[in-house]
């Protein structure tokens, strides 16, 4: 059978850098082939995604991510995105708690300024690396590259599977990692590691309350695979206008695409928090337009964003933040219905 053939060849140790296969010399053994030919057979491609679920923790990373990589392939002709990913989550997870430890911000010797801590996280990866044996470092670079391979196949199930996205962004120690190894690591670089942490921060709401207080109206939208804030208000601006006259907006609503690489703020965005009582109470309470969508705060168990006409307008500009991040991204804000006033004052309350 071929997953037996598979697992023969593919948990044979890897000893020495020579034995590691590039991605062309592993698509081409016979086993996988053959195992790949099968698994595209609609018939197979279930059982077979599970039977790699099972195999992939006894693999060296190089194989194991080259195989995740052939998942994501079946994943992409609309094999189930759920059947490998929490494996790949796990793995990804291991990988990077191994490589943190070599991984830091770059400083200067010569900077009097840089804080305390940062100049010895830089030094302490640099000793660390210096500490591994000239004939293990393969291993790490051998990891190091099975992440950034990794990441391809996960992007793919991430963006076609809401529930891999929520399992994904709740692994609070995961998300410190990513943040940490895309934002802040000069010592061992990733190349396609980011891709990840721009997919964390995508938001989904079913239900996002926006509350317009000058005309005292406001409306429902539904929120997919939205980037941040910035591209929620791009969107939201969208729909305004095409509503202005039901939402009683008198300012006039720039004309904008959804894909639109800059845009600029129609009205003064805040979080929830900036009513009270029904009266503006902070003006500084902004809708952080860089901040994802979901880290805004909720009210009666809605996301809530405020949009304020004001008589000076608002200086707000961004780019950017529009694009997809993945082809099966697909984001949108689709309109679902209107408030009512007494929505409207429960949301200002």
């Amino acid at each position: 059978m071929p997953i037996k053939d598979l697992t023969r060849t593919l948990t044979l140790p890897i000893l020495k850098p020579a034995e590691l296969d590039t991605l062309d010399q592993f698509f081409q053994r016979p086993e996988v082939r053959a195992f790949l030919t099968q698994s595209r057979d609609p018939a197979h491609t279930a059982a077979n995604l599970q039977a790699c679920a099972d195999l992939l923790p006894r693999l060296h990373p190089s194989r194991a991510a080259a195989l995740a990589l052939m998942g994501g392939s079946l994943v992409e002709d609309d094999a189930d995105p759920a059947i490998l990913f929490p494996v790949l989550h796990d793995l990804l997870g291991q990988w990077l708690r191994s490589l943190r430890p070599f991984c830091a911000q770059e400083v200067e010797d010569d900077d009097d300024e840089v804080d305390e801590a940062d100049r010895q996280a830089w030094q302490d990866a640099q000793a660390r690396m210096a500490a591994v044996p000239e004939d293990e470092r393969w291993q790490v670079e051998a990891l190091h590259q099975a992440v950034d391979l990794l990441v391809l196949p996960m992007m793919t199930m991430l963006m076609r599977d809401r529930g891999n996205h929520r399992a994904f962004i709740a692994d609070d120690d995961l998300m410190a990692m990513l943040y940490a190894m895309t934002t802040t690591n000069d010592s061992l670089p990733f190349e396609q590691l980011h891709y990840l942490w721009l997919a964390s921060r995508v938001s989904y709401e079913d239900e996002l309350v926006v509350v317009l207080p000058t005309s005292g109206t406001g409306f429902v939208a539904q929120a997919h695979a939205i980037n941040n804030t910035f591209h929620a208000f791009t969107l939201l601006q969208i729909i305004i206008g095409e509503h202005a006259e039901a939402l009683g907006v008198k300012r006039e609503i720039a004309a904008r695409t959804p894909d639109m690489d800059g845009d600029t703020a129609d009205f003064q965005w805040l979080q929830a928090g900036a009513y009270a009582d029904g009266q503006l109470k902070n003006m500084m309470q902004w809708a952080w337009g860089e901040a994802a969508l979901r880290d805004h705060a909720q009210k009666h168990g809605k996301r809530v964003l405020i949009a304020l006409e004001t008589d000076e307008g608002t200086k707000r500009n961004w780019s950017g933040f529009n694009g997809v991040v993945h082809e099966a991204q697909r984001p949108s804000m689709t309109f679902v219905r209107y408030l009512t006033r007494d929505e409207v004052a429960s949301y200002l309350a």
